[in-house]
């Protein structure tokens, strides 16, 4: 089974500009406002740098 990244809104504070963004090799990772990350699943190449970076560990690589 191949792994996916997950967003775990309740992990994630919402008010600031998401660090995890900037982060992503590939732009896979979108922020609308403060709102949570949404994953663009079919540009994300599940590398785990942005789980990784997340210190809320609300990015969650499964």
């Amino acid at each position: 089974m191949e792994k996916k990244l997950e967003v775990i809104t309740a992990n994630c504070p919402q008010d600031h500009k998401c660090p995890s963004v900037d982060i992503c090799p590939v732009g896979a990772l979108h922020q609308e406002g403060f709102s949570a990350p949404t994953v663009d699943h079919e540009t994300c190449i599940r590398c785990g740098k942005c789980s990784n970076f997340c210190p809320m560990k609300a990015l969650v690589l499964r």
